[in-house]
């Protein structure tokens, strides 16, 4: 009888086939109490210093931690200038808009005040002044070439 109770019978229908031989459990002798204790011991100091929570890592985390956080007012700090300063931009360039489409209207004004019959009138008729005739032109060469200063009348004739 002992002997079937270590034998396994595979049945597929309602047919015998094959016995199988079941293996025999083998027993693991049971450690001591001192050894579980030691083997306790070290697991639990294993497990202490495998979490890595000590005075290091938490420095080291929390100044990471300072670090991150001041990266990010940085940041924000420095996108809220360029932000303003964008805005400034464009507050400028409409102002420059502005200022060019006045300079336009008055440019326009002063092309359309007066023609060249109204100009004419006012200086010969106004301001006495006259057209210049044949020779009434003078070319003289001057020593310095950049401008010329007149300290007295030009004389008639050149020299």
């Amino acid at each position: 009888m002992a002997k079937r109770a270590r034998e396994m019978y595979i049945e597929e229908g309602n047919a015998v086939r094959k016995t199988v031989a079941v293996p025999k459990r083998q027993e693991r002798p049971v450690p001591s109490r001192r050894r579980q204790r030691k083997t306790f011991k070290k697991s639990a100091i294993k497990a202490e210093q495998s979490m890595g929570f000590d005075l290091r890592y938490t420095v080291v985390l929390a100044l990471m931690l300072v670090m991150v956080i001041l990266s990010c007012v940085i940041m924000l700090t420095v996108q809220g200038s360029v932000e303003n300063k964008e805005r400034k931009i464009e507050s400028l360039q409409e102002e420059i808009q502005d200022i060019e489409a006045d300079n336009t209207a008055y440019e326009n004004k002063l092309n359309s005040m007066y023609s060249l019959e109204d100009i004419y009138n006012i200086a010969t008729g106004e301001l006495g002044m006259v057209y210049s005739e044949n020779g009434s032109i003078i070319y003289y060469e001057s020593e310095q070439g950049d401008y010329v200063k007149q300290y007295s009348d030009v004389p008639k004739t050149a020299d």
